[in-house]
């Protein structure tokens, strides 16, 4: 066993003599928000899709939570990205965020936190923008739709409601 000093990048990059840049997306930005609430109606197939917020590719997401009302039959909900419909509108990573949330009880009060559900975007990856996240080579300077998909879209109406924290690279 040892004691360790472990620094993430932004202090390393402080103490470093010459100082190394640290971008803003991770120390030092301001956090932005969107929200976004749709209906979802009994009559829904599965496959559906329901987009909540617009996000540039540069951002760094810091929190995505889902706030829904009792969906009965609605076990299977995936959080990811589309193109916008000025785009074209296909997907781009259905799953990026979050897969087969079940939305079947309730969580308008407390919320679900679907940021780090998936494992493309575990802890270890906080850090990075949409555009590496997505595994890009270069940030495209696009918009996504952060989306739900239904897999299980359920046998009842109701409400979801998303809030999407990040900043701006």
């Amino acid at each position: 066993m040892a004691t360790v000093n472990t620094t993430a990048t932004a202090i390393t990059n402080a103490d470093a003599q010459p100082k190394s840049f640290t971008p803003a997306n991770v120390a030092g930005a301001y956090l932005r928000e969107a929200v976004g609430t749709v209906e979802v109606a009994a009559a829904d197939d599965d496959g559906s899709t329901y987009r909540f917020a617009r996000i540039r590719s540069s951002a760094r997401m810091s929190s995505i939570s889902v706030f829904n009302d009792a969906i009965t039959g609605g076990t299977s909900y995936d959080v990811g990205l589309y193109r916008t419909a000025k785009d074209g509108g296909a997907v781009v990573s259905a799953a990026l965020f979050a897969s087969a949330l079940d939305l079947s009880s309730a969580s308008a009060v407390a919320g679900t936190e679907a940021l780090t559900e998936a494992t493309v975007t575990n802890i270890d990856k906080i850090e990075k923008p949409i555009w590496q996240l997505l595994g890009l080579s270069a940030d495209p300077m696009i918009d996504y739709d952060l989306t739900l998909t239904a897999n299980t879209v359920g046998t009842a109406a109701g409400t979801i409601s998303v809030r999407a924290r990040y900043v701006n690279g």
